[in-house]
C-alpha cells in the first residue's frame, strides 16, 4: 500500500509510476494527534518519477477531518484537498543541483515508503485556529466574568495613546537598534 521497491520504480524510467487510493487513516492519525475527531476515507493519487538517480513523488490528497473550534471545542468538518511533493535522494545523489533550502529525503533501505509523509502533511493542513462557520461570520470573542479576550487590532487601537512605563526609560539606548529609532 503506498510502498513500492526501488528496483520497481527504477523500472519507470520513461513514464512515471501513477498510483490511485482510498485510504482509512483514523487510527494513524488520531494516534497522532488526539484532538482529531474523525477522518473520513483519504482518497490519494499522484504519481512517482525516478530522474537522474533521485525519486520525486507528487501526491494530491482529497477527504475530510472532523477537529474541534479552537474557540469553543465545537466539531468543525475541515475539508482536504492539497497537492505536496517531494525529492527522495540516495547517498549518491547530486545534491547541488537542487535549489537551497529545497527539502531532500534521504531514501533508507531499499523501499519507498509514502504513507509516513501523506500522513505527516494531513496534519500539517490542519490551521493553528480552526472556527465553526458562526464563529467565523460573527467575529464574536470568547468572555467571561472580569476577562474577555481581544484581537491584535482592538487591543492596539485602545493602546494607541498608552505612554511607555518611566521606570524602563533607562534601558531605552541599551540595544543598538533602539537608538536608531
Amino acid at each position: 500500500m503506498l510502498k513500492w521497491s526501488l528496483v520497481d520504480l527504477m523500472k519507470h524510467r520513461a513514464a512515471p509510476l501513477a498510483f490511485a487510493e482510498t485510504l482509512a487513516l483514523e487510527q494513524e492519525l488520531t494516534s497522532r494527534d488526539p484532538e482529531i475527531l474523525s477522518v473520513s476515507p483519504i482518497h490519494v493519487s499522484g504519481t512517482v518519477r525516478f530522474t537522474e538517480g533521485d525519486f520525486i513523488a507528487t501526491v494530491a490528497v482529497a477527504g475530510k477531518l472532523v477537529v474541534p473550534s479552537t474557540r469553543s471545542l465545537k466539531p468543525v468538518d475541515w475539508p482536504l484537498d492539497f497537492t505536496f511533493s517531494e525529492v527522495y535522494v540516495s547517498e549518491t545523489s547530486d545534491r547541488e543541483k537542487y535549489d537551497d533550502g529545497q527539502l531532500l529525503i534521504d531514501l533508507d533501505g531499499d523501499e519507498l515508503d509514502l504513507m509516513r509523509a501523506i500522513t505527516d502533511h494531513i496534519l500539517l493542513a490542519i490551521p493553528m485556529q480552526v472556527l465553526t462557520p458562526g464563529e467565523a461570520a460573527d467575529g464574536e470573542m470568547p468572555a467571561g466574568d472580569d476577562w474577555a479576550v481581544v484581537s491584535e487590532d482592538d487591543f492596539a487601537a485602545t493602546h494607541a495613546d498608552a505612554k511607555p512605563n518611566p521606570a524602563f526609560a533607562k534601558l531605552q539606548g541599551l540595544f543598538d537598534d533602539d537608538q536608531d529609532k
